[in-house]
């Protein structure tokens, strides 16, 4: 049996409203998977559901000249940054820098253009 996988337009609307109505604030992998189910009724589970459908999404959204809108999507911590899996996602996202300072900083300068952007309704 194929094991479903989030929609990408589903989870692009969930994101967006991140960037567009909540900029600035962040959304945890727990979080994520609430606010899909709760679009869609799925459930997907925060740990090890979400790497490949939010690279996928970069992709999509870097073909659009669009910045990786799942740099908004953290890891519980302090300070709170994306998980491995978003480093090196798409081409507009550098593969993860060693130091937390270089990582931070890379990260800080995606989420910036993330919250500037003039996001579409619809995923392009």
């Amino acid at each position: 049996m194929v094991k479903p996988t989030p929609s990408l337009d589903d989870l692009y609307v969930v994101l967006r409203s991140y960037a567009v109505a909540k900029p600035g604030q962040l959304c945890t992998y727990t979080e994520l998977s609430h606010q899909y189910k709760a679009r869609t009724g799925d459930w997907f589970e925060p740990h090890g559901s979400w790497d490949a459908p939010l690279g996928a999404l970069n992709q999509r959204l870097h073909a659009a000249a669009a910045p990786a809108l799942s740099a908004v999507v953290v890891l519980k911590g302090d300070p709170p940054e994306p998980g491995r899996g978003f480093w090196g996602s798409a081409p507009s996202v550098p593969p993860r820098p060693k130091s937390e300072m270089e990582r931070l900083t890379a990260w800080q300068a995606i989420l910036q253009a993330v919250f500037v952007h003039p996001w579409r309704t619809a995923l392009p």
